[in-house]
This record gives structure tokens, C-alpha cells and sequence, in this order.
């Protein structure tokens, strides 16, 4: 993936966490995205696998970048047949 800040090569890599990887307006320090309107959900939690998104990361820019529009993003997404 192209930076779309300086149009450097980006590296793929994962954000992992061990409970759900969302976005959220502002900070909660308790509560699942769910409960907060307008939240993202990136990554549902698993008990098992924890919870992980596919992101690229720019050295150069210092800036990381998820689409979540892709369905591949989420590694716990269920994908559909």
C-alpha cells in the first residue's frame, strides 16, 4: 500500500489487543463499543484469539492506517460464503 501522505511504500502488518479493537468519539474506560453511539467496531473480541486488525504502518509519516471496510480487515470477522 502507497502512503497517501508522503507516497511511500507502507508495511503491512496487524494491531492485535486481547479484548475488542474499536473506535470510539472519546475515551470510555468501561463498556463495549456497542453502548456508544457512533463506535466502530474493528475487531470483535474472541476468547480465544483475542482480537487483531490488519493495519500499515508508514515510517516515514509515522501514521498507521486500518480499512475496515475490507472485509479481511478483522481476523474474527466470520466471512461469508
Amino acid at each position: 500500500m502507497i502512503c497517501p501522505y508522503c507516497n511511500k511504500e507502507m508495511e503491512q502488518g496487524v494491531i492485535e489487543n486481547q479484548s475488542e479493537i474499536a473506535w470510539k468519539a472519546k475515551r470510555h474506560l468501561f463498556g463495549k463499543a456497542e453502548f456508544h453511539k457512533g463506535s466502530v467496531v474493528l475487531s470483535k473480541h474472541s476468547f480465544l484469539k483475542g482480537s487483531a486488525v490488519v493495519a500499515h504502518l508508514c515510517r516515514e509519516c509515522e501514521k498507521v492506517i486500518i480499512d475496515y471496510k475490507d472485509d479481511k480487515c478483522d481476523f474474527n470477522k466470520e466471512k461469508s460464503e
